[in-house]
């Protein structure tokens, strides 16, 4: 068991992933001592390794064996460290985990709900999609309640949350063509097929002519780059510096994927 953990590529305990760095350091930035952040950010590799499983067995169906029987284990060993880093909270931080895994579960369950058919999405199926990142904010939590600033962790999740809302839309704009080879219909994808039913999904020119013709990836840059002001905004008033940085670095990307749709095909 332990040769097969050791043979995991870094991506199943988050390693390479820009969120795996933004709890340590947004709480870097508040003052909590290195120590703690250090225990923090093996704890967030450990909790990420269940949602790894997750996204496997969703996605392709299968996971290695290993997974299967540690991810459960890891969930709750990153819950119990929770507790150990800040005494006396292990109750209201199950409680938080609670919610915002319901918050995921729902949202995993809409993306579900749209594999294979192209069918129109609610406002709030589009404003939700950054709900498959909610178990992360647990973190966040902690990581007012280190720094001393309770009150900050419901604000700073809340920015954060609308900020992993705009980077799903840009995700699901960039990686269209392997979605639809997936039979994952996405926002911007299933818009582009009902404006355009008979496009073909296998020529990436054909879908990208699709996709902006049809005003799908204008609409999914607005609506992202909408999603990354109300994001610097909530983390401005409770000084999430670093979730309020990133959502303007996101922000101005979002407005120069814009400003190129206006570019002639070939140089786009």
């Amino acid at each position: 068991m332990a040769t097969a953990v050791n043979d995991f590529p870094a991506a199943v305990f988050g390693l390479d992933s820009g969120f795996f760095h933004l709890p340590g350091a947004q709480a870097r930035a508040w003052g909590v001592p290195e120590e703690q952040i250090d225990r923090l950010r093996v704890l967030l590799a450990i909790g990420h390794f269940h949602f790894a499983f997750h996204d496997l067995v969703i996605d392709e169906g299968r996971a290695p064996a290993a997974m299967c029987v540690l991810a459960d284990v890891s969930l709750l060993r990153y819950l119990d460290g929770l507790a150990e880093l800040a005494p006396g909270s292990a109750d209201r931080y199950r409680a938080l985990h609670d919610r915002y895994y319901r918050a995921y579960a729902a949202a995993m369950a809409r993306d579900l709900g749209h594999r294979g058919e192209a069918r129109p999405y609610t406002t709030d199926e589009i404003s939700g999609l950054g709900d498959k990142a909610a178990p992360g904010m647990t973190a966040l939590h902690v990581v007012a309640d280190l720094a001393g600033m309770p009150a900050r962790g419901e604000p700073a999740a809340q920015a954060l949350l609308r900020l992993c809302t705009g980077l799903q839309l840009l995700d699901d704009l960039k990686d269209a063509a392997e979605d639809a080879t997936n039979g994952v219909m996405s926002w911007p994808l299933t818009c582009a097929l009902l404006a355009y039913p008979d496009v073909d999904l296998t020529d990436e020119r054909d879908l990208r002519a699709a996709l902006v013709g049809s005003g799908a990836a204008s609409a999914c840059l607005n609506v992202a780059g909408a999603a990354f002001v109300d994001a610097a905004r909530l983390a401005d008033a409770t000084d999430a510096t670093v979730v309020a940085d990133l959502a303007r670095t996101w922000s101005s990307r979002a407005a120069e994927q814009q400003s190129d749709l206006l570019l002639p095909v070939d140089l786009r």
